[in-house]
């Protein structure tokens, strides 16, 4: 379908004046360009203005309005670039982070850093001793490392947690060179990790308390990684600072993931976990009931039960309630309200056919159910 004729239905579905449609598609073409058009998950000649259509088609008459507001003032769309500028901005936190640790150690105030020799040079082994870890593809690594020229060795940095144990003694070989080159006496072991991921709505993903003093996530995961060589040769020191870094987070998962951390630190010997973010999202995103009565009504009563899964439960306010309006570039996340990314499935064990959801911004699923 045409832009144009796209357009002009999107109009007459709205029922808007000449004069309205003028205003309100300025604004529109200008994200269409800028931002929506770009949605990788978008199929090959797909555009936003055809999955426009079909999303403001599936509300009542009555209901377009208020859906129409929730997209042009509340929706938060994060482009490629300014993702790329969040992880721009990651390097800057890490050695922030790194110079505290120092003058710490040191007794030192931190502007103090580079003015003694002493914290000068443990700043560098510190940065030397350092290993980045990319824990999801939304880390962008690759984008990291490009960022972080000439700072960072490409022999720091892996894409990925599962580290072999000939990857870590290839990673420790490359260390002890680097050590040597600033005639350093420290051993070839890392006393910096950065665990590197993109976005965190919840916090569970990165780290969970399942109860009984067992520990979920992705923290937990590289800590067994690792102890599986600590005793023979351990590829990170006994009183390491583990750095948790997300590009971006909501409010609620800034605050859980640092309370977790402590709480996870308090469970192991002499590791030292350190949160840190990018940006995290203000609270007043959220579309809550308290908030946003008749959105959340309408989201709540708008919902086809069958784009659940084992892993999400009830996701009309988005995995977790939270309420989301967010889209990212490369995929929308599943704790976002439903009506942006959840895709209906006729063959759906609890599928509804009359809340048929058609997303406005398709969301590639991590974790599905498998059906027969």
């Amino acid at each position: 379908m045409k832009e144009t004729l796209a357009k002009r239905l999107v109009a007459d579905l709205m029922e808007w004046t000449v004069e309205r449609a003028t205003s309100d598609f300025a604004w529109l073409d200008l994200m269409v360009n800028y931002k929506f058009d770009s949605y990788q998950q978008y199929g090959p000649g797909h555009r936003f203005y055809v999955h426009l259509l079909r999303w403001l088609s599936q509300y009542e008459k009555s209901d377009r309005d208020c859906m129409w507001k929730f997209l042009r003032e509340q929706l938060v769309y994060i482009s490629q670039d300014e993702i790329h500028h969040l992880v721009s901005l990651t390097g800057p936190v890490i050695e922030r982070e790194m110079r505290t640790a120092v003058a710490k150690e040191l007794n030192l105030p931190v502007y103090r850093v580079d003015d003694d020799p002493e914290a000068s040079r443990r700043l560098a082994e510190m940065q030397c001793r350092t290993l980045y870890v990319g824990v999801s593809d939304g880390a962008r690594i690759d984008v990291f490392r490009r960022y972080n020229e000439g700072a960072v060795n490409n022999e720091q940095i892996v894409a990925m947690i599962e580290i072999s144990a000939l990857k870590q003694a290839k990673l420790k070989e490359k260390l002890q060179e680097r050590l040597d080159a600033i005639k350093s006496t420290a051993p070839a072991t890392f006393e910096w990790v950065c665990l590197i991921d993109d976005f965190t709505a919840s916090g569970t993903t990165s780290i969970r308390d399942e109860g009984e003093g067992k520990w979920g996530g992705k923290v937990e995961r590289f800590i067994q990684e690792v102890d599986t060589t600590r005793n023979e040769a351990p590829l990170i020191t006994d009183d390491a600072h583990i750095q948790v870094h997300h590009y971006m987070a909501s409010k609620a998962a800034s605050i859980s993931v640092s309370d977790l951390l402590e709480r996870f630190q308090a469970t192991l010997m002499g590791l030292r976990f350190i949160p840190s973010f990018s940006y995290v999202l203000p609270e007043d995103v959220v579309i809550a009931s308290a908030a946003h009565p008749d959105l959340a009504a309408l989201l709540e009563k708008r919902y086809d039960p069958g784009v659940e899964t084992t892993h999400t439960g009830r996701v009309a306010l988005g995995y977790k309630q939270c309420g989301l309006p967010l889209v990212l570039d490369h995929n929308t996340p599943n704790n976002s309200v439903a009506t942006l990314w959840a895709r209906s499935d006729p063959k759906a064990k609890r599928y509804d056919k009359d809340n048929h959801m058609s997303p406005l911004f398709p969301r590639r699923q991590r974790h599905s159910d498998v059906r027969p």
